[in-house]
């Protein structure tokens, strides 16, 4: 009988993914990605799309090179992919009542499913995924505590990973049916009729667009900081099975911090931008520009109000003239 392969550690370090210099040019693209979003969504879409190109490069690597890929850094990946997987469905949502573009449409869909996919790769052959499989159980992976993959996380991770492919894969189902009804109706003119006669439903109430974009901006961030905090979290636990080197600057990582200086300068041309807009101009799509519009109309009611108090504060000038020009004015009444 052939006995089970014996666990031999530490795993083979890979500086291109669990490297110094990827963790933070990462954690900088999608930072100022996010500032960059939140500040002009019209003119960021260029952001958005550097941001998921990113990350769909950095998983299409992984598929590509699994059969050099541990567990380990397998499972990094995941955690560096998720806050672009959140920022992903940005502009679908804020698009909710509106036509989404084939662009926007297009990125939505590939991360998410890209991502979705290869999360449930790894999950569901967690046990012989990668080199070294045999050492997979000694992987300490973070979900806001330390938990073996092979253990209980990973039917946590496979529940959450099965919702977000049932609201992923529900509306392609639902749009794929509701176009071939609308492609039968062509010659079918009963169906037709009943298309022709059912309402189109219209969202009479829009909320904010400025409302919008803060809150998807501050999900976004603390998708990040989720992120930042895991992965650290992972290097740092995992350390004692990983050969060193994820602190060492390579070639590559020293390329993909140069590469943050383009979505650096977008970010400054963007508020740039903003900044000499912002009067006459209307408001509506410009967030931060409302918010500046904001604090400096707050800010001028507010020393209108110490102006006014002063004023209060102290006598009118005025009004001791006229004290003065009663007691000058006095009459002498006859027979004083």
């Amino acid at each position: 009988m052939a006995s089970s392969p014996v666990c031999t550690l530490p795993f083979d370090s890979n500086p291109d993914i669990d490297g110094i210099g990827i963790r933070v040019a990462t954690y900088l693209q999608l930072f100022i990605g996010i500032i960059t979003l939140a500040v002009s969504p019209r003119n960021a879409v260029d952001s958005w799309w550097a941001v998921i190109v990113t990350s769909l490069g950095l998983q299409i690597a992984a598929i590509v090179d699994y059969k050099q890929l541990s567990l380990y850094h397998a499972l990094i990946v995941t955690w560096l992919a998720f806050p672009v997987f959140v920022m992903s469905f940005f502009y679908g949502f804020l698009s909710w009542s509106e036509r989404i573009s084939h662009e926007i449409r297009l990125g939505i869909g590939a991360h998410g499913v890209t991502y979705v996919a290869v999360n449930l790769w790894i999950w569901i052959t967690v046990h012989s995924f990668g080199v070294q499989s045999e050492c997979n159980d000694q992987v300490k992976f973070a979900l806001f505590a330390l938990g073996r993959p092979t253990g209980w996380v990973r039917y946590l991770v496979l529940y959450i990973l099965g919702v977000w492919t049932f609201g992923i894969v529900i509306p392609v189902i639902i749009g794929a049916v509701f176009l071939c009804l609308r492609f039968a109706a062509r010659f079918h003119p009963p169906l037709r009729a009943w298309f022709e006669a059912t309402p189109t439903p219209k969202f009479t109430r829009k909320p904010s667009l400025n409302a919008v974009v803060a809150a998807l901006s501050a999900f976004n961030l603390f998708a990040l900081v989720l992120s930042i905090c895991m992965v650290e979290l992972m290097v740092s636990s995992n350390a004692d099975i990983v050969a060193g080197g994820n602190d060492i600057w390579t070639f590559g990582q020293v390329i993909a911090m140069i590469l943050v200086a383009g979505p650096l300068v977008t970010l400054w041309k963007t508020v740039l931008g903003e900044m000499k807009h912002t009067k006459g101009d209307s408001l509506e799509y410009r967030p931060a520009a409302a918010l500046l519009d904001l604090i400096r109309k707050k800010w001028k009611n507010m020393r209108s109000r110490g102006d006014d108090l002063e004023s209060v504060g102290r006598p009118s000038n005025s009004s001791d003239c006229e004290l003065q020009d009663v007691d000058l004015t006095v009459v002498d009444r006859p027979g004083a």
